[in-house]
C-alpha cells in the first residue's frame, strides 16, 4: 500500500456539521473519546503493518466504528457513511454504488447485521479508481503537439 491519506478529527467534525446542516438533527458530540477511537481504527498498525488489509477495509472501519460508537448526538450513520466515502475519494477511489444499496448497507451496519468485512466487500464491488483516470492521457502527445 502506498501513502494513505487518513481523516482527522477536524475533517470528521466538518463532515458531521455539514450533514446536520443539510439534513437536520441535533448538532454536537456525545463522547469525543469514542470519536477518537473510531478514527484511530482505520490507521491502526502492528509491527509497522496496517491491521486492515486494504483501503476498502480501512474505509469500512470509518463507517463501522463511527456508526457503532455513536459519538455524536445525532447523525452517526450519515457521518460514518460520508467519512468512508470522503476517505476513499482522498485516496483516488470513487464509490459507485446504487444509492438504495448503500442506504441498505448503512442500516444493516446500524442494526448489527453487517460487519466490517461485509462493508469492505461492498466497497470492493462498487468502486472506480480515479488515479487510473487521471493518468490515462499521461505520456500521450496531445493533438496540439502535432
Amino acid at each position: 500500500m502506498g501513502e494513505i491519506d487518513f481523516l482527522g478529527l477536524d475533517d470528521v467534525l466538518e463532515i458531521h456539521r455539514d450533514q446536520i446542516e443539510r439534513y437536520g438533527g441535533s448538532a454536537g458530540i456525545r463522547d469525543v473519546d469514542l470519536l477518537r477511537s473510531a478514527l484511530a481504527m482505520p490507521q491502526a498498525t502492528f509491527d509497522n503493518c496496517y491491521l486492515h488489509e486494504d483501503i476498502f477495509a480501512m474505509a469500512a472501519a470509518y463507517l463501522f466504528h463511527i456508526t457503532q460508537n455513536h459519538p455524536f448526538i445525532d447523525g452517526n450513520k450519515r457521518t460514518g457513511a460520508v467519512a468512508s466515502i470522503v476517505f476513499l475519494a482522498l485516496n483516488d477511489i470513487e464509490l459507485s454504488a446504487p444509492e438504495a444499496d448503500l442506504e441498505r448497507l448503512i442500516w444493516d451496519v446500524a442494526e448489527g447485521k453487517a460487519d466490517k468485512e461485509a462493508i469492505a466487500r461492498f466497497f470492493r464491488q462498487h468502486y472506480s479508481d480515479l488515479s487510473e483516470q487521471k493518468c490515462r492521457n499521461k505520456g500521450r502527445p496531445s493533438e496540439a503537439d502535432g
